[in-house]
């Protein structure tokens, strides 16, 4: 029950939707760095994916961030053409979401799923961003600092997920129940 309230009062006190987070209007290469630092939606898919990649049979360790990096660029590109849409706001918070329930199943989600589910997922935490960073000056710095942190927390998700036994798996749980509170709150938010 502790930890439960903790999770909670910790989640109160942070951004609770996608646009409600720094970031978004400056643009340069320290804007890039930090806003994945400052949006607890992306902080979390990122820190999932790497989880689910280092958890992911050896094959598929190193394609699942490398895909989401790959379509990130995607959406990022889409997004400078195509505009803001309240439907990919609705689709990352789901995106947090689905990711507590993709580390809940991870052995039991097939390689095509693993593909498909990363894919979409970095192509929509791009696809909100790329108007503003891709149209704005200094939108390619910007590009590269998003890259780079983006870049920085798969690793450390990585890291957490190879951690085994009692500790792997506390840490598992543990983002499981911030990703499902967190997806929760940004889509009533």
């Amino acid at each position: 029950m502790k930890k439960s309230l903790l999770i909670f009062m910790t989640l109160m006190g942070l951004p609770l939707s996608a646009m409600a987070h720094p970031g978004h209007d400056a643009v340069g290469f320290m804007s890039g760095v930090l806003h994945p630092l400052t949006g607890l939606d992306h902080l979390l898919v990122m820190l999932a994916i790497g989880f689910w990649a280092a958890r992911a049979p050896t094959q598929n360790r190193f394609q699942i961030p490398a895909l989401f990096i790959s379509f990130l660029l995607v959406g990022l590109t889409m997004g400078a053409f195509m505009g803001q849409s309240n439907i990919v706001e609705m689709g990352i918070a789901v995106s947090v979401i689905a990711m507590g329930v993709v580390l809940l199943l991870s052995a039991k989600i097939n390689v095509v799923w693993q593909i498909a589910l990363t894919s979409v997922f970095g192509l929509m935490h791009g696809f909100v961003h790329g108007q503003e960073l891709i149209l704005a000056n200094n939108g390619l710095q910007a590009i590269i600092g998003l890259v780079l942190t983006t870049s920085v927390l798969l690793f450390i998700g990585f890291v957490l997920g190879n951690q085994k036994d009692s500790v792997g798996r506390c840490l598992q749980s543990l983002l499981v129940s911030v990703l499902t509170v967190a997806g929760a709150f940004f889509l009533i938010a």
